[in-house]
């Protein structure tokens, strides 16, 4: 016969070649689905908004990059801009600045008490409105207040909170009777006149000054409460057109600010004055509905820039040099201020003889900054809104009456200090605390020039960690100009997930407390503070262009006031595709002096952030709050993740191959004993050593021949380096054994018989002995399983260290979780493959003695063993082997591990034993 024919004749060999090559298609074939499926990941979460960041300067910040890109510092001019866009690569070139700091006083604080007198003469004629209920429907009278005037004590209090603690900012009380209104008629001259009287004896409620008193009108009784804490914002400005172009369909809410009017055109006193003259010279009800147009943009929120404008004119606030600032602001807040009111009955003597109820109102998302009306209007409990009956008049309503106030101090970004790098490459940091700010001020004086007492409210101290940056100079008094609103949450989906980078001031990034100062774990996401200098910020206030940048820092000529650039690259494709053009194009800036930072394959990546110095006791210690979590962006996470994933790829693949490679070497020398008859037949017949050792390795040759095809094939089709490296490799394990397996082919003498009375012999006398008299006797089949049983749990150490490992090595970034659990199912599949062929080919190799063994417990059945004994030598001969191959299978797995997964050697150990506990009844039950 042939080498060929000798090769199908030994089924052993047929059978081991054939489980290599079925395990090398089918993990050469995972592998490739597993490495497509991760470019696939990578390739679609890793290029966002821009690909090149531009600053004028820019910390080393180790390839973590914090989301406040828009510091307030500048730089940049408006020349290296366009010049920036002239490049011939660029796409888009979209600038950020950080404009300012503004201080807003909330509408004063109301009470409202449906005291609702009914339609009356006086009513006639006082709405033109058409959509006001017809005089003939308005329901009859009702009040939640008594004829006789009762005696109420209203506890006014307000408390902000940070996500993780509450603190009561101030807790005022006032007392007074308040009763049911009615309509008194009066006779004046020329004619009638009907008011609103409060009943006889009421007194009304007064809390302190700046606070009004309490009135009667048509719907309510009203009572003035006491201020609400000063609201901050921070304003920045873009470009609207290139912004748009950034964010596509989701920036078309700056649209609005495309129109806005030139420079020289945005004179506060002189749109003050062309909104008045509107209404001088007539405006139709649906122009104060939908807004009057203003050089083609519907002003919705017209109402609050007339009352602004007027009070700031009456104060003396406007000058010849005042200007217009065009606003998008944000719709709603993520301040979390609450303010509540507890209205208690009670008796002449001051004890509570009912509890009215307590109502609250917080800040939510139908704030407005610069425009919200009532931001702070509570209804007595079991009140209604009546006001619809005079028809919609929420769209010219005051809002908010006073300006807001402008500051070229305002606060720029947090500083960092670097600490412990954790083994996925996550780097904590520390905050750097800055000076103590007050807040929850009164203001000096009242409207009406009254003192203000400022000991019924106690000011709070809240941490910074921003630093106060002075730029610009002292300016005239702007007057904002709200042309629309934006979501923050919608500019946050807009911006992505995985591949977020920060947009520059409007786009919220928030902290998430997740342990406290204790080093319990919480999950709280945090609050922005009062004076917007902490550490916890929201999306600004308003976004403005660069005119009203300009016109609210003062200055009259440019200057180099851009914060960042972010500049998206004229090339389609990935950010592996787009690569080489973006760092042509990012050098090409920096040759203008200026930093560009490449962004293209970067992704979000969690912070841990110590928070040392967050608040202070009456005492003035100071007290940390704990570790936060914010969303920064990890610089090139792409590449690393890429590399690494595919890394622990090809070494899935190689150790599965090559633990399968080796395990066919051990049954091969172990089997080749087998043939060690025919060997000395032929050396009996004439043949030399070397002829017979040819002879035997023509049948391997086979085999190896098939491998080779079987490689090559692989690798063509996968045209991948690493296929054909690790298929080179089996091939050379494989053939590696074959000549092991040659080298045993030395013809010895067969003892027939044992020697008698050798005192050496053991002496069965159980299960247990006879087992180790059966693996003694056979040494080499013995040490030849047992290496196969070791290298088995070696392997398999090895593929549990790496499938621990995978989310280490794929970093911390929001990329690196995503990649990792797109490869996590191939790479399960692959390393279980490589257990199941490795389990199997151990089975092969205990099978070798399987007829020698089915003779002697045959043999041992007739002298009358019973089937439990005979159990029991299976079992003590396959725990012998165990016992034997248990370090051998442990230590491999604990090297393997250090070599390749070092932060999982442990569990690869581990997993070394367990294999090996699992393959003694599994192996048991392979001998019937």
């Amino acid at each position: 016969m042939n080498a060929v024919q000798r090769f199908i004749r030994s089924r052993v060999l047929l059978l081991t070649a054939s489980i290599l090559i079925v395990a090398m298609c089918l993990s050469v074939l995972v592998q490739g689905q597993s490495q497509a499926a991760l470019s696939r990941t990578v390739d679609q979460n890793s290029r966002g908004l821009y690909d090149v960041l531009v600053q004028a300067k820019a910390k080393d910040n180790g390839g973590l990059m914090q989301p406040d890109i828009a510091t307030g510092q500048g730089g940049i001019s408006f020349e290296q801009l366009d010049s920036i866009r002239k490049l011939s690569g660029t796409s888009v070139a979209a600038p950020i600045s950080l404009v300012s700091r503004v201080t807003q006083n909330l509408e004063s604080p109301r009470l409202d008490a449906t005291d609702y007198l009914g339609f009356n003469a006086g009513l006639a004629g006082t709405s033109g409105d058409p959509t006001a209920t017809d005089p003939s429907k308005w329901p009859a009278a009702e009040s939640v207040l008594n004829d006789t005037p009762k005696k109420y004590r209203l506890t006014a209090s307000a408390v902000s909170s940070d996500g993780h603690s509450d603190q009561t900012l101030f807790k005022t009380t006032a007392e007074g009777s308040l009763g049911k209104a009615k309509l008194v008629e009066e006779q004046v001259d020329g004619g009638k006149n009907v008011r609103i009287q409060g009943p006889e004896g009421e007194t009304g409620i007064k809390f302190p000054t700046p606070a009004g008193g309490s009135e009667h009108n048509l719907f309510n009784l009203s009572v003035s409460l006491p201020m609400a804490p000063q609201v901050t914002e921070s304003v920045v400005a873009v470009d609207p057109v290139s912004e748009r172009a950034l964010l596509g369909t989701a920036g078309d809410f700056l649209s609005p600010l495309e129109k806005a009017p030139p420079a020289d055109a945005r004179n506060a006193g002189a749109i003050g004055r062309h909104f008045e003259s509107l209404f001088t010279n007539g405006i139709s009800m649906d122009e104060l509905k939908e807004g009057p147009d203003f050089l083609g943009v519907k002003l919705k929120y017209w109402a609050p820039l007339m009352t602004q404008y007027q009070q700031a004119k009456r104060d003396g606030q406007l000058t010849d040099d005042s200007q217009a600032i065009p606003l998008i602001v944000r719709s709603g807040t993520a301040l979390d201020l609450k303010y509540s009111v507890k209205i208690e009955e009670i008796d002449d003597s001051g004890n509570v003889t009912k509890d009215v109820g307590t109502v609250t109102r917080s800040l939510d998302k139908d704030y407005l900054p610069f425009v919200s009306k009532s931001p702070f209007a509570l209804a007595w409990p079991g009140s209604k809104d009546l006001s619809q009956l005079m028809g919609d008049t929420g769209s010219f309503s005051q809002g908010l009456y006073n300006p807001a106030t402008w500051t070229t101090n305002f606060a720029a970004a947090p500083t960092y200090k670097d600490g412990e790098t954790a083994a996925n490459g996550a780097v904590d940091k520390s905050a750097t605390p800055g000076d103590w700010v007050t807040v929850n001020r009164l203001p000096d004086k009242a409207a009406n020039g009254e003192a203000v007492d400022q000991t019924q409210r106690e000011p709070v101290d809240e941490r910074s960690y921003r630093q106060n940056l002075e730029t610009g100079k002292k300016l005239a008094t702007p007057l904002a100009m709200v042309y629309g609103t934006f979501d923050a949450a919608n500019v946050k989906e807009a911006a992505g997930d995985v591949n977020r980078l920060p947009l520059g001031g409007y786009d919220p990034a928030p902290f998430t407390l997740t342990k406290d100062a204790s080093g319990k774990d919480v999950n709280t996401e945090l609050k922005p503070s009062l004076s917007a200098t902490g550490l916890v910020s929201q999306s600004a206030g308003a976004i403005t262009d660069y005119y009203g940048l300009a016109a609210a820092r003062g200055y009259d000529a440019n200057a180099n006031v851009i914060d960042a650039v972010r500049v998206r690259a004229k090339v389609p494709g990935s950010w592996k595709q787009a690569q080489p053009e973006v760092e042509k194009l990012a050098n090409e800036i920096r040759d203008m002096g200026l930093q560009a930072t490449v962004v293209a394959g970067s992704a979000r990546e969690d912070a841990s952030i110590a928070v040392p110095g967050y608040s202070k006791d009456d005492a003035g210690k100071e007290s940390p709050l704990g570790t936060v979590q914010q969303s920064w962006v990890r610089q090139d996470a792409a590449d690393a993740v890429s590399g690494s994933l595919t890394a622990t790829n090809l070494t899935l693949l190689f150790l599965t191959l090559c633990g399968a490679a080796l395990l066919t070497g051990a049954s091969t020398v172990s089997y080749i004993r087998k043939r060690r008859s025919e060997a000395g037949t032929l050396r009996a017949m004439g043949w030399t050593q070397r002829k017979i050792r040819s002879w035997v390795l023509a049948e391997f040759g086979v085999g190896a021949a098939l491998l080779a095809v079987v490689g090559i094939v692989l690798s063509l089709i996968s045209w991948s380096t690493a296929t054909a490296v690790v298929s080179a490799s089996v091939l050379v394990l494989y053939a590696g054994a074959a000549l092991v397996a040659a080298q045993q082919l030395r013809h010895r003498d067969v003892v027939d018989q044992e020697p008698q009375h050798d005192e050496r012999l053991i002496a069965v006398d159980s299960p247990l002995t006879f087992a180790n008299r059966q693996l003694s006797t056979n040494k080499f089949n013995t040490i030849s399983l047992a290496v196969a049983v070791g290298v088995f749990a070696a392997a398999v150490g090895g593929l549990v260290a790496l499938l621990i490992d995978i989310p280490r090595a794929a970093g911390a970034s929001a990329l690196s979780g995503l990649a990792a659990a797109s490869i996590a199912l191939p790479s399960i599949i692959l390393g279980v493959s490589g257990v199941a062929v490795g389990l199997l080919l151990t089975m092969v190799t205990g099978r070798f003695e399987l007829q020698a063994k089915r003779q002697y417990l045959g043999t041992l059945r007739a002298m009358g063993w019973n089937p439990d004994m005979l159990g029991q030598v299976r079992f003590f001969e396959n725990a012998m082997v165990g016992t034997v191959a248990l370090p051998l299978g442990v230590v491999g797995a604990l090297g393997i591990g250090l070599l390749l997964a070092p932060y999982a050697a442990l569990w690869a150990a581990i997993a070394g034993l367990v294999a090996v506990l699992c393959w003694i009844p599994i192996a048991t039950k392979v001998v019937q």
